[in-house]
């Protein structure tokens, strides 16, 4: 079937022959994220009142993944902009900024026509920016395990309850749920990444790469700034999530219905749009 191998094409030449760009990112952020959170929570235990902070790879992953509280505007209170937290959606938006706008151009323009039909086209485009969203994660994740096997970090996957009421600075009313909380890191960063992309691919695909790319950017700042339900930033963010701030935080159910919700509406307008544009026009 075209579509297959449009999508085994795409899978070739656009993520196994970069895989080395996906691996260096995605290890090279674990080592500088995973030094910082080692120092910080160093730090912390030196001081009587909190203890000592175990590190664990869960406890790492649950740094990476915890985002910011929730900002209310104050003029004694700045915004506490998230650096790490949108680091780690940018560079992955960023690993497939150009590709798959390249087969509009050129040479690719034939590999479009002769594909018969452009949906396949599209939907191969959007398959590959699925797994490729998959392929960083995991990069970053394996990048995380070997940091702890490196520094001889237990390899567990429990989340520590005092180094999340360490980070937000007071205490919560109910145990964590371990199986519920590793849902939300696993599960909704991921759905997060495949919407962020397949968004920065229509809007790309209409204005240009650049512009997909500072929409996202955009995008997460607003949610980092605005805890809204509409905005899907704040689901990727476990300090702001119901067990956190559990009269208002936000609920990993509506956070996975709204994300493949929207991916899937990007996927049928941006095919819509694929199918009505004159891609020939600069020929």
């Amino acid at each position: 079937m075209m579509f297959f191998k449009l999508w085994k094409h795409d899978l070739d030449y656009g993520l196994l022959r970069k895989m080395i760009f996906y691996v260096l990112l995605g290890f090279g952020q674990a080592f500088l994220f995973c030094r910082g959170f080692s120092s910080w929570a160093a730090a912390m235990s030196s001081i009587p009142d909190v203890g000592e902070l175990t590190e664990t790879f869960g406890n790492h992953l649950l740094y990476l993944f915890q985002g910011i509280d929730e900002y209310i505007p104050s003029p004694d209170e700045p915004f506490d902009f998230p650096s790490m937290w949108l680091l780690v959606f940018l560079c992955g938006n960023l690993l497939t900024l150009t590709y798959p706008l390249r087969d509009l151009e050129g040479i690719g323009q034939q590999i479009l026509v002769r594909s018969g039909r452009r949906e396949y086209w599209w939907l191969a485009k959007c398959g590959w920016e699925i797994v490729s969203s998959f392929g960083y994660l995991l990069m970053l994740a394996l990048g995380v395990l070997s940091y702890c096997l490196v520094f001889r970090i237990p390899i567990k996957a429990e989340i520590s309850q005092r180094l999340v009421e360490v980070m937000i600075g007071w205490g919560l009313d109910r145990s964590l749920p371990q199986a519920e909380v590793w849902l939300w890191l696993l599960v909704i960063p991921l759905l997060l990444l495949i919407f962020l992309n397949l968004l920065q691919l229509l809007v790309g695909l209409v204005f240009g790469p650049i512009w997909g790319f500072a929409v996202n950017g955009a995008l997460l700042l607003l949610s980092a700034y605005w805890m809204k339900p509409f905005l899907p930033g704040n689901y990727a963010m476990f300090r702001r999530s119901i067990w956190v701030l559990i009269d208002r935080g936000m609920v990993m159910g509506n956070g996975v219905a709204l994300l493949i919700g929207e991916s899937l509406c990007v996927i049928v307008v941006g095919g819509v749009i694929f199918h009505r544009r004159d891609i020939l026009k600069k020929e």
